[in-house]
């Protein structure tokens, strides 16, 4: 392992982080009906540079630029979220870990931004988040994404879709837009490798709705978001 290339590239996501947050955190407050996306879109695409992963971005074409939906993608490393910012180009909030929030600063931000914190050790808790979500969709329309698996695993095995998305699509309106991240490239280390000649795939599929269907659907619908993912992944 190359300890002076992980201190490296370290160093240069705490640099952009802590050059851009403030910017982002201003803009937040200002125009906090139209919270920008691009900020965190510079932040991943330098992260991305300086780390030298490369990627491929599909299906694009899928999306409106004026409409909000639930993406539901499958988790592959830590590197997903930044993914997702460059692939999507729009405002998202992440359902994201409880954890999280006590990481100083960053969770402090991430809250301000929005996000979810979900305590997954505790479904009433759970279900009170995404009610809480769903309110702030109400309010404040944008686009959310949620990792139904719960957490990435090092053997690449896409675990059962749990219903945390379809009830937000449902309580919402939202169309649920499946995303599937891929790649041959080495994802078991602390910073993946390899991705010159096996890029990270991120493969956008076409959105569907969950009008007619309602919460006694919910796994239904996560298994059928599961299903996509898994073709697109074949494709």
């Amino acid at each position: 392992m190359n300890y002076f290339r992980i201190l490296w590239i370290c160093l240069n996501m705490a640099f952009a982080f802590l050059l851009l947050a403030p910017f982002d955190i201003i803009f937040s407050i200002i125009f906090i009906k139209k919270r920008p996306w691009f900020l965190a879109w510079i932040w991943s695409k330098w992260v991305f540079f300086i780390s030298g992963i490369n990627y491929k971005i599909e299906g694009r074409e899928h999306l409106k630029s004026n409409e909000h939906y639930v993406f539901m993608s499958n988790h592959t490393h830590e590197v997903d979220i930044g993914l997702l910012f460059m692939a999507l180009k729009r405002d998202l909030n992440f359902i994201i870990k409880k954890e999280f929030k006590n990481v100083p600063f960053a969770g402090w931000y991430a809250n301000l931004k929005g996000h979810l914190f979900v305590d997954r050790s505790n479904p009433r808790k759970a279900q009170m988040t995404l009610n809480d979500g769903v309110e702030r969709l109400k309010k404040r329309p944008r686009s959310i994404i949620i990792f139904p698996e719960g957490t990435y695993h090092k053997d690449r095995k896409i675990r059962k879709f749990r219903p945390g998305g379809a009830v937000l699509a449902l309580k919402t309106g939202l169309k649920i837009v499946p995303i599937a991240i891929h790649s041959k490239a080495d994802l078991t280390g602390l910073f993946v490798k390899n991705t010159w000649k096996n890029p990270l795939n991120v493969i956008i599929g076409e959105p569907f709705s969950v009008k007619k269907l309602d919460f006694d659907d919910r796994y239904k619908i996560a298994d059928n978001t599961r299903q996509k993912v898994l073709q697109l992944i074949k494709s």
